[in-house]
């Protein structure tokens, strides 16, 4: 079967990498995070152990109120709000390009959002009805000082049960999930609480990723494993929870590794203009590695309207 990925009209890399590697990859780190849990497929008690790691990790960083630490969310810097605003503009472009932004009467929840940064980034673009959620109400204490056009509210986004089914038209999340215990749990909590549609914007599994990414993440006494998403997984979890066939997904696979691309053009004796060319000059060379990129920007457009039959019939 592996010969029909290489056929001289289409070399599908998509297909390929998910066939040679990301399900395997899934599969043994799905092993691996239980295991490292202590089996918590047993129980919630132990699942409710990370939660609560996360939450005393996020009040510990949060609890700093020193503005400067938080600068890079909110800073007019050109290459770094170009670097650190790049995913979301993709974003709202690919909802766009579907008649599915409307900024002026939008609702939006921000999930895992922290200390605000995407909710600045969306009232600048022109929204007017943002909430940023996070487990942290430090967090979210920061996120009222820095701007006071944004709502929050403090949720744990694996259970956010206190959320009506279809409450907020966007449901948005930016490096958010892979922080989960069960990232995928927070996933369809999403697409529960939305009523137009989810964007989630996290690392997606691969050769490039395993090269360049980490597989865990510690601050402190947290940790949590990298959890990567892929065609696949973004597609399964989707519809096994929506049951329906109509739900419209478009996972968006592309480079990006910010870090690399700032230390590289901080570097260069340019004025911060030239700055921003030059970073975006590395990413068009870049584009032709879309396929086989370390970041997904995942779309799931929400059917309008009640299913005349839930379950899809074949």
């Amino acid at each position: 079967m592996l010969f029909a990925y290489f056929s001289p009209t289409r070399l599908d890399f998509d297909r390929l990498d998910l066939t040679l590697a990301s399900s395997i990859e899934t599969l043994a780190s799905s092993i691996e995070i239980y295991g490292c849990r202590r089996a918590c497929v047993w129980g919630r008690a132990v699942m409710s152990d990370g939660i609560q790691m996360q939450l005393e990790c996020g009040n510990r960083v949060h609890g700093d109120l020193t503005e400067g630490f938080w600068d890079y969310h909110f800073t007019s810097d050109p290459l770094m709000r170009y670097l650190r605003d790049r995913r979301l503009h993709r974003a709202l472009r690919e909802l766009d390009k579907r008649g599915k932004l409307d900024p002026a009467t939008q609702s939006v929840l921000l999930v895992c959002a922290g200390v605000g940064g995407e909710g600045v980034f969306l009232v600048n673009q022109g929204f007017v009805d943002v909430t940023v959620s996070d487990l942290s109400e430090k967090a979210l204490e920061l996120c009222r000082r820095f701007d006071g056009r944004l709502k929050t509210r403090a949720l744990n986004a694996e259970d956010m049960s206190e959320v009506e089914d279809g409450s907020y038209d966007l449901v948005l999340v930016q490096d958010g999930l892979h922080h989960l215990p069960r990232p995928v749990l927070g996933f369809t909590e999403m697409l529960r609480v939305a009523r137009t549609a989810v964007v989630v914007i996290e690392p997606h599994s691969g050769l490039v990723a395993r090269a360049i990414g980490r597989r865990w993440e510690v601050y402190g006494d947290a940790i949590n494993y990298v959890f990567r998403w892929n065609r696949n997984i973004f597609e399964q979890a989707t519809r096994s929870y929506l049951l329906r066939e109509d739900a419209e997904v478009i996972p968006c696979r592309f480079f990006d590794h910010n870090v690399m691309v700032n230390r590289t053009v901080s570097k260069l004796p340019l004025p911060h203009k030239a700055q921003v060319l030059a970073a975006k000059g590395i990413y068009g060379l870049l584009h032709f590695a879309a396929p086989i990129g370390n970041m997904m920007v995942g779309i799931v457009l929400k059917p309008s309207g009640p299913s005349p039959q839930r379950l899809v019939e074949h």
